[in-house]
């Protein structure tokens, strides 16, 4: 996990780039998201961004979890915000932590492509060995080791939550993190010298699952967990 080099303070829930939570202006609802977890859904998103923002906007990240999309747009070196919850758009605070710039953290809103959401779901339902997996967090930005955009991905199912993957932004390559550990799929696993299987940060599967366990639906301690 490449380590922040900057935060964001705004009404939003704790992410890769420190995003804190300040209270929602207008006391916008939390109801009526499911959607979002939809093409459909957050096209609808999108649409009301873009159309506020404009096609030119530069993102620095967007989340999408029940209590709606959240958008962090760059805006020279100062983050501006945007909440779609319940149908409808809502400005939000958004406040810069730190001495170090945003830039080159940032890329084109264009990037954001709402098909992406639709694919996520059928890729983690098609990987998942559960019956009942369901996508719960979704997050785009660079905050990842290449640097690259790219979606990070928080599931739940078969009596387990915070099962983290990871998606290309039109929402292809879905990949699980914990492939090929506890047998949670295929992927490059080691022996330790205990002789119990470990992933290639060198954490024994219930190490990674205490982890994930404790980081709740923190994308980036979730990432943490396994890399």
């Amino acid at each position: 996990m490449k380590a922040s080099k900057w935060g964001l303070i705004g009404c939003a829930a704790v992410s890769a780039l420190t995003l804190a939570a300040c209270g929602s202006s207008g006391g916008t609802s939390t109801n009526g998201n499911t959607d979002l977890f939809t093409t459909a859904g957050f096209q609808k998103a999108y649409d009301a961004v873009t159309d506020k923002a404009g096609e030119n906007a530069r993102m620095l990240q967007v989340q999408v979890t029940e209590g709606g999309a959240e958008f962090t747009l760059k805006s020279g070196e100062e983050a501006t915000g945007f909440v779609y919850t319940d149908g409808s758009l809502h400005d939000q605070k958004v406040e810069l932590v730190g001495p170090f710039s945003i830039e080159g953290e940032d890329f084109p809103i264009s990037e954001v492509d709402p098909a992406a959401i639709d694919k996520i779901v059928s890729g983690v339902r098609s990987q998942s060995p559960a019956s009942d997996a369901k996508v719960t967090v979704l997050q785009l930005d660079k905050q990842n080791v290449e640097g690259n955009v790219q979606w990070s991905i928080v599931a739940e199912g078969g009596g387990r939550t915070g099962i983290p993957y990871t998606a290309e932004p039109d929402g292809s390559g879905v990949s699980s993190a914990l492939a090929g550990i506890d047998g949670a799929g295929t992927g490059t696993t080691s022996t330790s010298s205990s002789g119990g299987v470990t992933a290639p940060n060198g954490k024994t599967p219930q190490e990674i699952a205490d982890c994930i366990q404790q980081a709740g639906t923190d994308v980036s301690k979730i990432q943490g967990c396994t890399q």
